[in-house]
């Protein structure tokens, strides 16, 4: 039997962290992670502690997307 698509949303938040913006993505129960930039590239850093550079923001989002996706718990 198939299973119901469910729709998540997802939350972008800002913050000012040592002088860096950090924007941290996060649905109503879990956050997915965070990214910062690094020079002219960006930072990915898992709730686990795993990090990921990514050349570009959106690059970096879908990193944290499909990582909330493969392993999040239904």
């Amino acid at each position: 039997m198939a299973r119901r698509e469910k729709n998540v949303e997802i939350f972008e938040e800002e913050k000012m962290v040592n002088g860096n913006i950090v924007l941290e993505l996060k649905t109503e129960k879990n956050e997915l992670g965070s990214v910062r930039q690094d020079g002219n590239r960006f930072v990915v850093l898992l709730p686990n502690g795993e990090t990921f550079k990514a050349s570009s923001q959106k690059e970096a989002i879908n990193i944290l997307i499909r990582d909330y996706h493969l392993h999040r718990v239904n």
